[in-house]
């Protein structure tokens, strides 16, 4: 008698509680990745990487095939697009305005586009989309500048895991539950720091505000317009789909961009890069033990061609780096350099994060792209940063207020000013601020790595990881900041102070009428 109420309180239970995947069980996991940026694929690769390592089915759409892939790792490649390496011309910035980063929001906005209706019409994403609803158990996606890939996770219905390669845009905190406190969070674009005056935060205040508002209205409209186009007019805007983002794994961490109040679906994976290092080509190493003085490092990333620069500023760093007694190593794309002292060596190509690691290394010169310097971070080693675009603006100033970096813009480059910036930088309080960050970035309770994997297994195996949704995504920005609170108190204390301002005339009022009959 007592098992069948056994059975329907199992049934019952099994009906109430979320459809999970049983643990330990691989995952079927899918990574869009439409931006041909190769920089930001390096922050994602290592994620899919670890998880087909820890034996998961990882299917890849990106312009970057595994040239090397281990078991259960699939590549569907994107191919026939130019990628963007080495594409930077450095003549862009010798004229820059105050309103420079509302120009790279719309160069975005291009990219955003040009990638999302490529990718909708491309063969390895037809391929992905044979398969049926539920078949895979979460979605990877880069959320960068477009969030057309929304509308493909719409129609696969899985759980959506978000990625950026650099720290949140400014229309990333919305979707989160996040709160954008522009009196101490710069917004992307923006070359400042947690520590702004009032102009700073005045400037960083309209900023944020007008770029999510601009998002909203030119980049998602034409996200909308081409998702539709491939699967019908019932598609919901992307804008609302991305409201049901299940987590964000952020390239940032603290020690390096500042503390932020982030909600716990928004997770800190800055670094998650940086792998073991690795050995040294042997002529390398013996170039980099022998440097009695010690190194200086100059690479400006894999987008921008140092060989673009003028003469005049070519010829300033050339100078600069004959009058050093340190060895100068420069990444550079030519053969040759004009000029070029015994003291400096160019390559076309540096193992970047082991070179800084190198203890005879003293200073990094830098474009301050984000990967560059969470190398530096972690390798502890100063840096002069020549913020270019994007977020090197930003992680420029957070290296100058961390104070293991030297600002050197890039419209004031000569010989005299980059010897002032070296020399600067490689005083020994830059040294030992670099160490001190370099602690906080490598000691954490758990590898970057090991908890994007964690987190990944968590969203699939609880269906998309609801109780970690905050109220918030769905609230207005009105309502989360309780303005319609303050609106209220704020039409009562008029009314009560209006009340007694009216009730003393009258009183007031009353005597002087009083006193006139008396007289």
């Amino acid at each position: 008698m007592l098992l069948v109420p056994t059975i329907v309180c199992v049934l019952v239970l099994g009906l109430a509680s979320p459809v999970e995947i049983e643990a330990g069980s691989p995952l079927k996991v899918l990574g869009l990745f439409p931006h041909p940026g190769v920089s930001h694929f390096h922050f994602f690769y290592p994620i899919m990487r670890g998880l087909a390592e820890a034996g998961h089915d990882v299917s890849v759409v990106s312009h970057f095939p595994d040239k090397n892939p281990v078991a259960h790792y699939k590549d569907f490649p994107l191919s026939g697009i130019e990628k963007l390496t080495n594409t930077v011309d450095l003549k862009m910035f010798e004229k820059r305005t105050f309103y420079n980063h509302f120009v790279e929001f719309f160069l975005l906005h291009d990219w955003g586009k040009e990638a999302c209706n490529f990718t909708l019409r491309s063969d390895a994403l037809q391929q992905i989309l044979k398969r049926k609803q539920g078949y895979f158990d979460v979605i990877i996606m880069e959320q960068f500048n477009t969030d057309c890939m929304m509308g493909v996770a719409h129609q696969l219905q899985a759980p959506v895991i978000a990625l950026s390669s650099c720290v949140m845009m400014p229309w990333h905190y919305e979707r989160m539950g996040a709160p954008i406190i522009p009196s101490y969070i710069p917004a992307l674009f923006m070359a400042q720091s947690q520590d702004m005056d009032f102009g700073g935060r005045l400037a960083n205040w309209f900023s944020f505000h007008a770029l999510n508002w601009m998002y909203k209205l030119i980049s998602t409209p034409v996200a909308d317009a081409m998702v539709q186009y491939k699967f019908g007019h019932d598609v919901p805007s992307v804008g609302e789909l991305a409201k049901n983002t299940s987590l964000f794994f952020v390239n940032q961490h603290f020690s390096l961009s500042g503390p932020k109040p982030l909600p716990p679906n928004v997770i800190e994976l800055g670094g998650i890069h940086i792998q073991k290092a690795k050995g040294l080509p042997a002529d390398l190493q013996r170039l980099l033990d022998n440097a009695e003085h010690g190194v200086i490092l100059i690479s400006w990333g894999s987008m921008i061609r140092a060989n673009s620069l003028t003469t005049a500023k070519r010829d300033g760093i050339v100078r600069a780096a004959a009058r050093l007694k340190q060895l100068v190593i420069w990444k550079w794309e030519n053969d040759t350099l004009p000029n070029k002292p015994d003291n400096m060596h160019i390559m076309k190509w540096l193992p970047q994060r082991d070179i800084l690691c190198h203890p005879n290394v003293k200073v990094f010169m830098t474009h301050a792209g984000l990967m560059g310097s969470s190398e530096a971070a972690y390798c502890g080693v100063p840096v002069v940063a020549t913020p270019m675009y994007g977020d090197q603006f930003l992680n420029a100033a957070a290296l100058v207020q961390r104070g293991m970096g030297t600002l050197l813009n890039f419209e004031d480059i000569s010989e005299n000013t980059v010897m002032r910036a070296l020399k600067k930088t490689l005083d020994k309080s830059f040294a030992d601020a670099a160490r001190t960050v370099s602690y906080s970035f490598k000691h954490r309770p758990q590898q970057a790595l090991q908890s994007a994997l964690w987190w990944v297994e968590h969203v699939a195996n609880t269906g998309g990881a609801p109780l970690l949704k905050p109220s918030a995504v769905e609230m207005s920005r009105f309502v989360y900041y309780s303005l319609d609170c303050y609106v209220v108190v704020g039409l009562l204390l008029t009314i009560i102070i209006g009340s007694w301002i009216s009730l003393i005339q009258r009183i007031c009022g009353s005597s002087s009428s009083k006193k006139t009959k008396k007289d």
